[in-house]
């Protein structure tokens, strides 16, 4: 490590051999675009521009990634782990996960720009690697944004029930067409649309703030329902309430709370995006976000599970009554956090997808735009020898030198990262294909908990402890010193035990029944 004060301030930087093939590639490339004189050299114009994203917007899009409708299936969750052991889950998943959203966003430091994505971070480390990993984050997401169309589809004649029921209306005259799940689907979808063709994540903060607000209502009638003397007599009688109990249920539904936490497929898009994302205020964004999500879950199993024990439900919502308002207003707020979380997965998806659709000389041209930008700072930074017997003269001709070679790779990668911009014609028609598609397999499609079991067990773990491990490890492995390198390698080994064991859940839901619904798989899976 060799500490310095270069073109962008005081900060360390590791030196990379100069027999590295992408350097060596690079070289070339600079030397052409040097002679055809289409690189800009000024240091002004060679930075990325500034995001623009709040850091309250960018807690709020993480809170409404996470949260999801998964906070309905906790209580469900207690009944086949206890009061303690689920406890502790929430606790232990909501860590793992924030320690790898803070080792995903140490990797995008360390490459430096704000175009970072999953595919440029893998492809300085893991190359062959890249397009895999782009495919299984687009399988996720894409599962999980039919999975939100389909629970509002299941939910909403439910909603209209309730409200029929609450106004002492006669159910009979309810309009055939509004106990029609594909109606809804068609509704909802049309209200989605101008949502999903948005560029940037913050511009979904106002949907994601009335999501938190429809969260903050859940927790207020599941507390209230726990707390009022004459509410809690409308309630059917409590079961069981056990500390601690494990059984073949408890690692069938183990994936729910270790997906719980899943937000690190907008991870990055926060990153870019955020104004100032040093590593205080991103920090402050990773564990805001997951701590909210660690306390709501907490109330709402606790507080679910001890209020009904063991005959709690997959959906607490569903527990309470029907007849009332506040119990109805709170069902129409279980559909405002499910429909408007799926531009949240409709906007990685679409980010994957490009990455998997284009040609490998486009791939190739955004990867050599982050290997620019990581040789850059050691360019600019390094010195020109590795001895202090040179004149001074030369070693500050060298300094020169590195720091012209610095100014133009990082032109070079500014230049290669706009190019990485999905074009206008390609996004309109990767955004329409996903609305689309996800629209025809909701309508013929009531039931993809094993299926989205399967891809979240392989997509969530990968993107959200696997890869973050790995990458962190790789990037700083001429750091011997690096005291999160062996906590990165034990969250990949982690990601590794978890793989395995949410795969063997799903093969034995297939084997054995009865165990937990398929709706709280769905509600767990799309957290």
């Amino acid at each position: 490590m060799v500490a310095y004060t270069g073109l962008f301030g005081d900060q360390q930087a590791r030196r990379l051999p100069s027999s590295n093939p992408t350097s060596i590639g690079l070289d070339q490339e600079l030397d052409s675009h040097t002679q055809d004189g289409d690189l800009q050299l000024d240091p002004s114009q060679a930075t990325e521009p500034e995001g623009k994203a709040s850091l309250l917007s960018s807690i709020s899009n993480l809170t409404n990634t996470i949260i999801g409708t998964g906070m309905l299936a906790t209580p469900g969750a207690f009944k086949y782990t206890g009061l303690l052991l689920g406890m502790f889950l929430i606790c232990f998943c909501g860590f793992t996960a924030s320690f790898g959203l803070y080792l995903l966003t140490r990797c995008a430091a360390k490459v430096g720009g704000r175009k970072n994505s999953f595919f440029t971070l893998a492809s300085q480390t893991i190359p062959a690697g890249a397009w895999w990993f782009d495919l299984a984050i687009a399988l996720k997401c894409y599962g999980v944004s039919i999975s939100y169309l389909i629970i509002s589809g299941q939910l909403m004649p439910q909603v209209i029930i309730s409200f029929f029921k609450a106004l002492h209306k006669d159910l009979h005259e309810i309009p055939p067409i509004l106990l029609d799940r594909s109606f809804w689907i068609l509704v909802l979808m049309t209200m989605l649309i101008p949502l999903c063709f948005l560029r940037k994540l913050d511009s979904l903060r106002h949907t994601s703030y009335l999501s938190l607000l429809a969260v903050f209502y859940l927790v207020i009638i599941v507390v209230h329902y726990s707390f009022s003397e004459e509410a809690r007599g409308s309630l059917p009688p409590s079961g069981e309430i056990h500390w601690i109990t494990f059984s073949y249920h408890t690692i069938s539904i183990f994936p729910v709370f270790v997906f719980a936490f899943t937000c690190a497929q907008n991870m990055l898009p926060v990153y870019n995006e955020l104004y100032r994302n040093d590593e205080e205020r991103v920090n402050t964004a990773i564990f805001s976000s997951i701590g909210t999500g660690g306390v709501v879950y907490q109330i709402v199993g606790v507080l679910g599970y001890l209020a009904f024990g063991s005959n709690v439900g997959d959906n607490i919502i569903a527990m309470y009554p029907s007849t009332s308002l506040f119990v109805c207003f709170g069902r129409v707020s279980i559909i405002v956090l499910t429909i408007f979380s799926y531009p949240l997965q409709v906007h990685p998806c679409r980010a994957s997808l490009d990455k998997v659709l284009s040609g490998s000389s486009r791939r190739r041209g955004i990867a050599e735009a982050s290997s620019a930008a990581l040789l850059a700072e050691s360019e600019v930074s390094r010195p020109y020898t590795d001895t202090d017997d040179e004149p001074i003269g030369q070693q500050a001709n060298g300094r020169s030198e590195n720091g012209f070679r610095g100014t133009r790779l990082v032109s070079m990668a500014r230049r290669n990262s706009l190019d990485g911009e999905i074009p206008l014609w390609k996004w309109c028609l990767m955004t329409a294909g996903i609305l689309s598609t996800t629209f025809v397999i909701s309508l013929l499609v009531d039931d993809l908990s094993i299926i989205l079991g399967f891809v979240g067990s392989l997509g969530s773990t990968t993107i959200s402890f696997i890869l973050p491990g790995i990458l962190y490890s790789s990037l700083h492995r001429d750091e011997p010193n690096n005291r999160l390198r062996r906590p990165a390698q034990l969250l990949a080994a982690w990601g590794l035990v978890v793989l395995v064991v949410a795969l063997s859940a799903n093969i034995l839901k297939l084997i054995r029944s009865p165990g937990p619904s398929s709706l709280l798989i769905k509600l767990g899976t799309s957290a």
